[in-house]
């Protein structure tokens, strides 16, 4: 393989890398935020309490749910599974 070859390869590692953990993360942060609304449609009572409890005030079930699915896509993401 030539340098330069090899030297794009690595730019479309460096570049698609990235790139690829934000794409993840957001579509994690969009189901969430789903699972959220439909989770809030069904539950109220517990989503407000329960943000209440952690952030002082409510706030609406489907920001929880795409907060906590931001989270846990961009954690999915970036940490490798070892079996």
């Amino acid at each position: 393989m030539s340098r330069s070859s090899k030297g794009a390869a690595l730019a479309a590692v460096v570049i698609a890398g990235p790139l690829l953990f934000a794409i993840v993360a957001l579509m994690a942060m969009l189901f969430g935020a789903a699972a959220g609304w439909l989770g809030g449609l069904i539950f109220p009572q517990v989503f407000d309490r329960l943000t209440a409890l952690i952030f002082g005030d409510p706030i609406p079930a489907w920001q929880f749910g795409a907060m906590l699915g931001f989270i846990g896509g961009f954690l999915r993401a970036s940490i490798p599974n070892r079996k």
